[in-house]
């Protein structure tokens, strides 16, 4: 554990541009590791959210890497949430329990030890944690063949009392199945239950016999209080062969009483309690040879066929289960006879591939194999699916020599297979008939389970959509999931109210050009209809709709003769600024200006030159204005300007400077047109009432004054 969380590659797993090949690195790593070691069942790395990053199986020792698409979730499983937030180098380790994959116990029974310790980045914060499953299965023999010779009971306990390894094999693993009667030392024996949790180490008598225990701490280390992943050994000496062994040295004591007699004493106990346990091991050699024979019974009359096949032309079959006539019709004698072949029964089609399949399993030396599904014909003449566990026996030479087959009726699987394949056909056959593009998107990664043709058509020229395709690559164009106020995540949405939402997003279509959609969510939920797992989109394209908005929006808001701001969207401009402030203690200045005497070059020259000089004396204002002031035509001849961030001084400047250069313009047939001004820094306590105010009242002065001036109040 301390040599993989101290890779490099594992940090370079936080970085984007790193984390391909880093995988790929730590992938063959541990594929190395696992296959050397022999003892590893799962190495894992979650990251800090729980999800699993990168995964090696042992797969029966051929290691190989998960698959993404496959890689889980396991932000929710104890050695997880135990490990995570543990300090850098400490090593975390579970209960010897069995192992779970995709919340079910898997089978065979793999009993699991799980070590796990955090990983940091180069800056000392935690990225991720580093699981190992180390197959406890040598464990558990060792003990078997330590304790195979022990008189008495020898049993292994979790550290809750629940048994691991007995005697009664059926009483073990029972805390794995909350549904089955639960059986332990904690159960049946609670005083010395109790013993055991105070002493940890020690014995304890009762009327049931004599009890020694022991702990033992996964990593050799001293138990000093709780310890969740610790196991406990109980060694059960029964009552009645304590009595026995008194016996016998009681009968050593009395040798005074005679020789003769004391050794007849003697042989006669010792006889009597030989045919005693004699008659008893009778018994129970009678009832496991009984028990045995109904399991074999059971186990060839199952619903699955037993075959021996030698490697020879055409597999012919040494032995094969008497269910054979039930499930297919054939009689044993006919195989067993010789006239009846393996390859008799194969569909002809799958003939070449069976064998191909030997000889590869052949040439990759490998014990067992699971075969591809194929057909047999049964007596009837009907084609059935089946599938089949291949062990490979060999002789002293390691030459192939015959085939012990395990065969599975899977036709009532294959046949849900297609009625599932053609329901998915059907669905696509009925989204495809929706003129709006409609996607269905996984919850968790974002991927596209379907899309109809409408949505194809719109944001590919493919005819199929690609592999792990995720909605925000489809339409988006992008690597990352949608986000933020002006790109939010249905999903995200979604998640939060359990409800359907809509969402205005911005698409690019097939050939990059940008369109404004609709996008309208709907939540999937599973079976119990509490699990969201997926969502349903569908796109309008709205386009059309909002560049008219924005139209309207100008329209309503600009001047139609000098293309500025009107008063309605001045007085917007300024209710904000004064909210602004208010908020900021940033003050700003006000600015009104009257193009003098306009009505004698309206009246004089016509209001076509009168329009001429608003738009040129606009147009100036526009150059020597700066970029965050605001510009706005009151009404009539009379303008405002709003000057954020500014000091009375420069205001004063300001207003002056624009004074001088609109006297100088030279307009077309009228020549110069004069203007005054009336401007006013905000005080804390102004509104747009108050500012106004005092802004008409210096523009007042101005005009009183003669014109052609500005005042400040």
């Amino acid at each position: 554990m301390l040599y993989i969380i101290e890779q490099k590659e594992l940090r370079d797993l936080a970085i984007e541009n790193t984390k391909q090949s880093a995988v790929r690195n730590i992938q063959e790593s541990w594929k190395s590791l696992a296959l050397q070691r022999k003892r590893y069942d799962q190495i894992r790395f979650l990251d800090i959210n729980g999800q699993e990053q990168v995964r090696i199986n042992y797969d029966k020792g051929n290691p190989v890497v998960v698959n993404e698409k496959d890689l889980q979730s396991k932000k929710y499983r104890y050695y997880f949430t135990e490990s995570i937030n543990n300090l850098p180098g400490t090593i975390y380790s579970s209960p010897l329990d069995l192992n779970v994959e995709k919340q079910q116990i898997e089978l065979p029974l793999k009993p699991t030890i799980r070590f796990a310790s955090p990983v940091t980045d180069s800056n000392g914060n935690t990225i991720g944690a580093v699981i190992l499953n180390y197959l406890a299965d040598n464990i558990l023999n060792k003990f078997r063949r330590i304790s195979a010779g022990y008189s008495g009971d020898a049993i292994l306990l979790n550290w809750q009392g629940y048994t691991l390894l007995s005697p009664e094999s059926a009483q073990d693993w029972g805390f794995m199945f909350p549904d089955s009667p639960q059986t332990g030392i904690n159960v049946e024996h609670t005083d010395v239950w109790k013993s055991i949790q105070k002493l940890h180490r020690g014995q304890k008598i009762n009327t049931h016999g004599l009890y020694t225990f022991d702990s033992i701490h996964p990593s050799g280390e001293l138990i000093d209080n709780f310890c969740a992943s610790c196991l406990r050994v109980l060694l059960h000496v029964p009552k009645e062969l304590i009595d026995a062994r008194i016996w016998r040295q009681l009968a050593n004591t009395v040798k005074f009483l005679g020789a003769t007699l004391t050794v007849m004493l003697i042989v006669l106990a010792i006889a009597i309690w030989n045919r005693e346990k004699q008659k008893v091991n009778e018994q129970q050699i009678q009832r496991l040879n009984k028990k045995i024979s109904n399991e074999h019974e059971l186990f060839l009359s199952g619903p699955s066929i037993i075959a021996k096949l030698r490697n020879e032309l055409g597999w012919p079959v040494e032995f094969i289960s008497t269910n054979v006539h039930e499930l297919l019709g054939y009689e044993m004698d006919s195989f067993t006879s010789g006239k009846l072949s393996f390859s008799n029964i194969i569909d002809p089609e799958y003939l070449q591939h069976f064998s191909q399949e030997n000889v590869q399993a052949d040439q990759d030396r490998v014990t067992e194999f699971k075969r591809s599904p194929y057909k047999i014909i049964d007596r009837s003449r009907q084609h059935k699916w089946v599938q089949d566990t291949t062990h490979i026996i060999r002789d002293e030479l390691g030459r192939l020599t015959h085939f012990f087959v395990h065969i599975s009726d899977i036709t009532h699987l294959k046949q849900i297979e297609e009625q599932l394949t053609e329901s998915h056909n059907y669905i696509q056959r009925v989204v495809d008939a929706i003129a709006d593009p409609t996607l269905v998107i996984d919850i968790n990664n974002h991927q596209l389970q379907l899309v109809n043709k409408s949505a194809l058509n719109l944001y590919t020229n493919e005819k199929q959509l690609k592999k792990d395709m995720t909605c925000y690559r489809l339409s988006h164009k992008r690597n990352t999931p949608c986000s933020g106020k002006h790109d939010p995540c249905p999903i995200a949405e979604i998640q939060k109210t359990k409800k359907a939402v809509s969402v205005v997003h911005k698409h690019y279509d097939n050939e990059g050009r940008v369109m404004h959609v609709d996008v309208r969510a709907t939540p999937i939920f599973d079976e119990s209809g509490e699990h969201l797992v997926q969502i349903i989109e569908s796109h309008r394209d709205i386009t059309d709709t909002i560049n008219m908005e924005k139209q309207l929006l100008h329209i309503a808001e600009t001047d139609r003769l000098t293309q500025i701001y009107n008063r309605t969207k001045f007085d917007e401009e300024l209710k904000n600024q004064i909210a602004w402030a208010g908020l900021t203690n940033n003050y700003f200045g006000l600015i009104m200006l009257d193009l003098d005497h306009f009505k004698e070059v309206n009246d004089n020259h016509g209001h076509d030159v009168g329009d001429k000089v608003l738009k040129t004396t606009v147009e100036l204002l526009h150059k020597r204005i700066r970029k965050s002031d605001i510009l706005a035509r009151w009404g009539g001849e009379e303008f405002m300007i709003i000057t954020p961030q500014i000091q009375q001084d420069d205001l004063l400047s300001m207003v002056e400077s624009l004074r001088t250069a609109i006297e100088e313009i030279k307009h077309p047939k009228v020549g110069a047109v004069t203007a005054s001004f009336g401007a006013s820094m905000l005080t804390p306590n102004d509104n747009i009432k108050s500012l106004l105010k005092r802004v008409d009242m210096a523009l007042y002065r101005s005009k009183n004054s003669g014109r052609n001036r500005c005042t400040i109040l």
